[in-house]
């Protein structure tokens, strides 16, 4: 026969993950809305090399800041949505 101080009351062990969630992330964090070529690159599932040729091959809009490519978030999204066909072609082979 078991203890039951063996056994894990499952409710009270949600309760207080939940809040410890719940303390930990915040909703109005600020999502990174620009992001340094290497993040743009990781952010589309591409090399930083792949990634930096349709740049300048599909004319990617981008901010040119203290001589460095910077890629707003809504961009990258339209252009990924814009090539998804291609995309899913080159990643596959």
């Amino acid at each position: 026969m078991s203890q039951p101080d063996q056994f894990i009351n499952v409710s009270l062990l949600a309760k207080a993950l939940a809040e410890e969630l719940k303390s930990n992330l915040n909703p109005y964090a600020p999502v990174k809305r620009v992001f340094n070529l290497e993040e743009a690159a990781e952010y589309c599932g591409l090399t930083r090399d792949s990634f930096k040729k349709k740049v300048v091959r599909d004319r990617l809009r981008k901010v040119r800041l203290d001589k460095c490519w910077r890629f707003d978030i809504a961009d990258l999204d339209y252009w990924i949505d814009s090539h998804k066909d291609q995309i899913a072609e080159e990643t596959a082979a």
